[in-house]
């Protein structure tokens, strides 16, 4: 529980809710009234260019009570836009946002608010969720994919039941626009070491209006918002590499073979000569391998030393002989051959991939920490 009472901002990101805004906004008014937590409140409306009666209904209840204000969009720009709107208009110590659809028990933002002394960020995760099976598996991939892109280890991401600090939130150079701004925000904010708490809340039916999560439009969005700040400054190095590394892998294979016919049917030298062939063409695979793993995959500058070399050289060797080994011993204790190949390139890759990052190119490790030494 708080030491002292706080100033709290409430707002709702508003998109057609005429049916469920009145009620809403009276019964989180209500609420905040009788709250031991709160010194002081006001609620917002955000409407995102509602083409109903939301932006009317809200005017009207500013002019009938106290603490109620209406920031309205020109036209619809999305979920995102409505929250980085509500949090820009909010002017207490805690900023609180939740939906304006009643699928929230508005009461149970004490449960978070007992919280706001302790931590700066306190979130909602619907315990049980109540949506179709299909939203329910979408809500599980997309947990999944923010947290193995980003690293995100939270229950419900886009639960909207999520109180702040708002000098914290407010600081958060937002991105997105679309549904990724509730990942991109916890994400930026675990980057920063925030501990973020927990709460359970209860997860009602939708009594009125449309939702609009499931929307095409708004999931292709969400997955690009997803991709490019994966591209930019949110996405895990050690990932990206890897699948830098990966493709640098088709590419050489590809290479690999492109030359080993070549000179095989395309020439009368090696004709007669298949393992000569293989060499020459396995060996130009490994130099693009270097050159372009070095260059790309792990960011190295200047010209290669033979260090390099000879380290690169070493992996290649160890990954055949555990390529081999592993695929013999596999095989021999009866494991089915698709399988027992699939399991020694996936570890002939994580080998691979180590030992060219720690070891292969180390000088990039020691750059970085030269840099990490003069910011610190």
């Amino acid at each position: 529980m708080p030491t002292k009472p706080i100033t709290l901002s409430v707002f709702f990101p508003v998109f057609n809710e005429e049916e469920n805004l009145r009620t809403t906004v009276l019964q989180t008014k209500e609420t905040l009234d009788q709250s031991p937590f709160i010194s002081q409140y006001e609620i917002i409306v955000v409407d995102d260019g509602s083409s109903d009666l939301s932006a009317s209904i809200a005017r009207r209840l500013s002019r009938e009570y106290d603490g109620i204000r209406l920031v309205s969009h020109p036209h619809n720009m999305g979920y995102g836009a409505a929250l980085k709107t509500g949090i820009a208009a909010a002017r207490m110590d805690y900023v609180f946002f939740t939906d304006a659809d009643l699928q929230f028990d508005i009461v149970e933002l004490h449960a978070l608010l007992a919280h706001a002394g302790a931590y700066p960020v306190v979130i909602g995760y619907r315990s049980p969720r109540r949506d179709p099976f299909l939203r329910l598996v979408n809500a599980w991939g997309w947990n999944l994919l923010n947290r193995v892109f980003f690293g995100l280890r939270v229950r419900d991401i886009d639960c909207a039941f999520k109180l702040f600090k708002t000098s914290l939130i407010q600081e958060l150079q937002l991105k997105s626009k679309g549904a990724m701004i509730s990942a991109e925000a916890l994400i930026r904010l675990t980057r920063q070491h925030i501990e973020i708490k927990q709460v359970p809340v209860s997860h009602l039916p939708r009594r009125a209006g449309n939702p609009t999560g499931a929307k095409l439009s708004v999931i292709f969005k969400a997955f690009n918002e997803m991709v490019q700040l994966y591209r930019g400054d949110l996405g895990l190095t050690t990932h990206k590499e890897a699948l830098r590394f990966m493709a640098v892998g088709v590419v050489n294979t590809l290479l690999d073979l492109t030359i080993y016919v070549l000179l095989t049917r395309a020439t009368s030298v090696f004709d007669q000569h298949l393992v000569a062939a293989k060499f020459f063409s396995f060996l130009a695979g490994t130099i693009s391998s270097l050159i372009l793993n070095r260059s790309w995959t792990f960011g190295i500058e200047g010209r290669v030393t033979l260090g390099e070399v000879l380290r690169f050289y070493s992996t290649v060797s160890v990954s055949i002989v555990v390529n081999v080994l592993l695929m013999n011993v596999l095989v021999s204790r009866g494991v089915y051959d698709l399988a027992a190949l699939i399991f020694t390139t996936g570890l002939t890759f994580a080998v691979n991939f180590t030992l060219s990052k720690f070891w292969v190119f180390k000088q990039k490790t020691a750059s970085e920490g030269q840099n990490l030494a003069l910011t610190s």
